[in-house]
């Protein structure tokens, strides 16, 4: 028992450290082939943050282990906007941008709705058992490419709108006939650095490729601490509901998801302080969206996920629910208040509460 418990602790902790290896090393990779950080954040990082997550569904999925995979997708889910976002909102209240309100509240919205219909089988066409198939699974990965397109598509567009303006500005500031020397000189300066980006060509030295090679062979370790951590997890989580009478799901649900969850916590809490509140929110939301969506989606096309009990649609309402709150106050005013911080914790501990009622 105490050896299990060893191994789930040493398997959360190999998943997070696997997950920092890889994104700091494919990170470096990417400045040495300046791709746009913002890019870089939405697809590489977004994807290496949910790793933990993907590894643990894949393996819990093939193995069997069904509770296990769903569980920990919505207690992550969960956990992520209801306790994170909820204790932030609770510190400092939290504006939203109409863009992000138009775009991932909503789209995170539909996304809960989506998984708690895919899983009435047996009320939809009176199947034997709830589950997620195969074709639900790639109906899933086919909105995660939805989504995907949309958020790169308006990003693009953003940084487009932005370069134009900026353009605008500098033509604006050199065509004044009375224009004070100084702002003349900065305007000369911003075209000359403008010119100087616009001819620069990525050059990989020497010293380039050994960091390269090196960060290379450092995604491969970081991948293999993930999956090493991701074997440790499933398999103790097995042994430990075995042994205290638990489900699996509720191993899932309580600890597991809470222990994947701290790479969301850790980026969180510096976008927050940092005062960028709606990165902290857009991480938060990004990771629901893949974790949802992407994870769950691929482990159901590689091995179709049964509910292994029907009260987890429960689960499922609580994440609707969840969703909802910060959807509607969101859209009201554009803010989330200590109010609806509390309000969010408190569904967390509700929910909770049945979790452990459930036993």
């Amino acid at each position: 028992m105490l050896l299990n418990i060893f191994f789930l602790i040493a398997g959360i902790f190999l998943l997070i450290k696997g997950s920092d290896i890889f994104i700091d090393a494919g990170s470096a990779i990417a400045k040495i082939f300046r791709i746009n950080e913002i890019l870089l954040g939405l697809t590489f990082v977004s994807f290496g943050t949910s790793l933990p997550e993907l590894l643990i569904g894949i393996n819990s999925a093939t193995s069997g282990s069904h509770g296990i995979a769903i569980g920990n997708i919505i207690g992550t889910n969960i956990f992520n906007i209801a306790v994170i976002l909820g204790i932030i909102c609770i510190i400092r209240p939290v504006k939203f941008l109409r863009g992000t309100v138009k775009k991932d509240m909503y789209m995170s919205l539909l996304t809960s709705i989506v998984i708690f219909v895919l899983l009435l089988d047996t009320y939809a066409n009176g199947a034997m058992q709830n589950m997620i198939s195969r074709t639900d699974g790639i109906i899933m990965l086919l909105l995660f490419g939805i989504f995907m397109y949309y958020t790169l598509y308006s990003l693009i567009e953003e940084i487009n709108a932005r370069k134009e303006h900026r353009k605008a500005r500098v033509n604006h500031n050199t065509n004044l006939d009375n224009v004070i020397p100084i702002n003349e000189d900065v305007a000369k300066s911003e075209i000359k650095e403008k010119e100087k980006e616009e001819v620069k060509e990525i050059k990989i030295t020497l010293k380039d490729i050994d960091k390269i090679t090196k960060n290379f062979f450092l995604m491969i370790l970081g991948l293999a601490m993930i999956f090493f951590g991701s074997e440790f997890v499933v398999d103790s989580a097995k042994d430990i509901s075995i042994a205290l009478n638990l489900s699996e799901a509720f191993i899932a649900i309580v600890v597991i998801a809470v222990g994947t969850s701290l790479p969301e916590i850790s980026t969180s809490i510096v976008a927050f302080k940092k005062g960028k509140g709606n990165i902290a929110i857009g991480n938060l939301i990004g990771s629901n969206m893949f974790n949802t969506l992407f994870v769950l989606g691929t482990a159901a096309t590689i091995s179709p996920i049964v509910l292994p009990m029907d009260s987890l649609l429960i689960d499922c309402i609580f994440f609707i629910l969840v969703c909802l709150v910060i959807s509607v106050f969101s859209r009201a005013k554009f803010e989330l208040s200590r109010k609806e911080g509390i309000l969010l914790v408190a569904i967390y501990i509700l929910y909770l509460v049945f979790v452990i009622n459930r036993l």
